[in-house]
């Protein structure tokens, strides 16, 4: 048995709830915005959580390494589910991997920082730049919540002529607030291990079943 953080949990499933959500507005129903808009939520939710990872793992290398297996293990899913080539554009677990990297290079005051936020671009991740932004702003608001909510708000409000549906990204922060001010934390415990690996298959999961769904159906 371990102790870990139930608000953490709750932000999990949040985050994965919302971003179903906006998967099936991306496979399913593209006319449908307001999937989109309620799945701006979950990114925000997932850029703290890896924030609060890196804090919380015994080994950050090893943290890194779990998530970029996982990059490489979703993509031939995330490809078929958004209809791109097989690496036009890398998942999720790729621009939250590299976000991690971002952190551990932040810390050991390397000057190789510059390496995750390009390959962000140059490789063509999910949200790119704005990825690592929101990351790093995460971290800040993890130190701050003062600045690091505002750093949030501004990045949005920079990215607003990109697109427009991101700045409701910003509902996601008083949720973060909740947890961050320990409205919404409490430790219990329980045998996490296995929870940890369904939230890393749930992603891959969900996208061949919305791929399949779309085959079948539409």
């Amino acid at each position: 048995m371990q102790s870990f953080d139930a608000g953490r949990e709750l932000l999990k499933w949040i985050a994965i709830i919302t971003m179903t959500i906006d998967h099936v507005g991306v496979v399913l129903y593209p006319e449908h915005s307001f999937l989109r808009i309620i799945g701006r939520l979950s990114f925000p939710l997932f850029c703290y959580l890896v924030v609060l990872g890196t804090k919380s793992t015994r080994n950050i290398r090893n943290y890194f390494i779990r998530l970029l297996f996982f990059a490489f293990f979703s993509q031939i899913p995330y490809s078929l589910a958004s209809g791109h080539e097989l690496f036009e554009t890398l998942n999720i677990f790729f621009t939250l991997s590299f976000g991690v990297m971002l952190i551990y290079l932040y810390e050991e005051r390397s000057f190789l920082i510059l390496f995750p936020i390009l390959a962000s671009v140059f490789l063509n991740f999910d949200y790119s730049l704005y990825g690592m932004a929101l990351i790093a702003c995460m971290y800040v608001l993890n130190e701050n919540m003062y600045i690091g909510s505002i750093f949030t708000i501004l990045l949005n409000l920079i990215f607003l002529p990109v697109g427009y549906i991101q700045i409701f990204s910003v509902f996601a922060l008083p949720i973060i607030l909740l947890h961050k001010s320990g409205l919404i934390r409490s430790v219990i415990n329980r045998n996490n291990s296995a929870w940890k690996f369904f939230y890393y298959l749930y992603y891959p999961t969900h996208l061949t079943v919305l791929y399949f769904f779309k085959l079948s159906f539409i």
